[in-house]
């Protein structure tokens, strides 16, 4: 019995002792430093320079804290954002170069003493995540990629890839973040787990986002709001202000009000940042049909939300000019005729200005209406729902009959299938 028990407690040691030789997956870091780069976007657009001295103080206080040597020649030399400092660089320099000589011998002395693949893969992380830290993409790139042909788990393999991701992110580079991130969904498919799922869907919206593809932006972000754990990319109360914007874009009247404005996630940090007090007055102004207010929340969402957001900047006036519109067609669908001059007073805008705002989105039928200036009305014109229901279904049942024939064609149909 005494015997018995030794046995089982020995193999119990041996089991832990498998376990913890086994590679563990590394722990997922905050490199690169997104508000470093969120910072430098700010110091790079000349309209918002009365947040340039904070900015500047902010970001070379990061800078010296993270020693981003490459980084700051970079934002000195081709950003032209940051004072040139020979003896702040040199200093980093020579930071930079000791702790990459310290990480490089630490690969060596795991080669020199043949501890295999797993070992030899957490020191080519931590040199590759030293890399990113500081800015240096192209070395990262290299370095990790030395990871993805070692035998670990495919796990450790997407967080491997989701920092290269990253790099992409933080230079606002969406070629090359669209490129990291097929990769990642390819290597999902063979094996991801609950909780990389979920990181890669946020890092997917908010490339969807920067992109301008804000319908698959709010189906992702939205969805990340309840299971957000990808702080090393981006902050819970941003990824509440994207999905709020790319909501307010894309969703139907109901949806709008069960996933934006009902939510219980975005109701817990309504206070917390000015951006999201923004985007959610205009969102609840539209929701309500509040429209004389609709107008000054659609400019400070502009303001607040729109430009210092290194994601959405450049979509600023396109966002703009499409929630005009939006707001239009919500109002206009209530009415047969509408007088300009009561539909100005709604908005709290001239006549002037409505009629010539109205005017460029009919000629291409974004606006089913016309506008009657003699007699001072905007009548519309809403398409033949029966009429559209009509190609609808033609186009759908031609889509059915060429798959039914495609289905045939790869199908081997058995004699029985041919007499019938």
């Amino acid at each position: 019995m005494t015997d018995s028990k030794n046995y089982n407690k020995k193999e119990e040691e041996e089991e832990e002792e498998e376990e913890t030789t086994q590679f563990q997956d590394p722990e997922v870091h905050k490199v690169p430093n997104f508000e470093v780069s969120e910072t430098a976007f700010l110091l790079t657009k000349p309209n918002l320079s009365h947040l340039h001295e904070d900015a500047t103080k902010t970001i070379l206080e990061a800078i010296e804290l993270e020693e981003m040597g490459p980084f700051y020649k970079y934002a000195c030399d081709e950003l032209s954002i940051l004072p040139w400092n020979p003896s702040f660089y040199s200093k980093l320099n020579a930071l930079n170069e000791a702790k990459i000589n310290e990480l490089k011998d630490n690969i060596k002395k795991v080669e020199n003493e043949d501890e295999g693949d797993l070992e030899m893969a957490h020191r080519y992380i931590a040199l590759g995540e030293y890399y990113a830290q500081i800015g240096d993409k192209e070395n990262m790139e290299i370095t990790l990629k030395q990871v993805l042909k070692m035998a670990i788990s495919t796990g450790a393999k997407i967080d491997v890839m989701l920092t290269i991701a990253r790099m992409g992110f933080f230079y606002n580079d969406q070629v090359y973040v669209k490129e990291k991130l097929e990769q990642v969904n390819s290597l999902i498919e063979k094996g991801g787990d609950w909780e990389r799922r979920n990181r890669y869907k946020t890092y997917k919206g908010i490339h969807c986002l920067a992109v301008r593809d804000f319908k698959e932006a709010a189906n992702l972000l939205v969805d990340s709001l309840a299971t957000f754990t990808s702080v090393e990319l981006t902050s819970y109360d941003k990824i509440a202000t994207y999905a709020s914007v790319a909501g307010l874009f894309t969703l139907e009247r109901t949806d709008l009000k069960n996933k934006i404005i009902d939510s219980p996630e975005l109701l817990s940090l309504l206070t917390t940042t000015s951006a999201l007090q923004s985007i959610s007055s205009l969102t609840i102004s539209l929701y309500t049909s509040d429209y004389s207010s609709y107008f000054s929340y659609l400019l400070e969402t502009y303001d607040n939300v729109l430009i210092p957001c290194k994601y959405l900047n450049k979509h600023a006036d396109f966002f703009v000019r499409e929630m005009r519109r939006k707001v239009y067609a919500q109002l206009l669908d209530s009415y047969k005729t509408l007088s300009l001059r009561s539909m100005a007073s709604s908005f709290g805008v001239s006549v002037e200005f409505l009629d010539n705002d109205l005017g460029k989105f009919i000629p291409n039928k974004q606006l089913n209406c016309v506008i009657d200036r003699v007699n001072g009305i905007v009548e519309t014109n809403r398409p033949d729902n029966k009429n559209a229901q009509f190609h609808l279904l033609v186009k759908q049942g031609d889509g059915l009959l060429t798959k039914l024939q495609k289905y045939g064609a790869s199908v081997r149909l058995t004699g029985t299938d041919r007499v019938a």
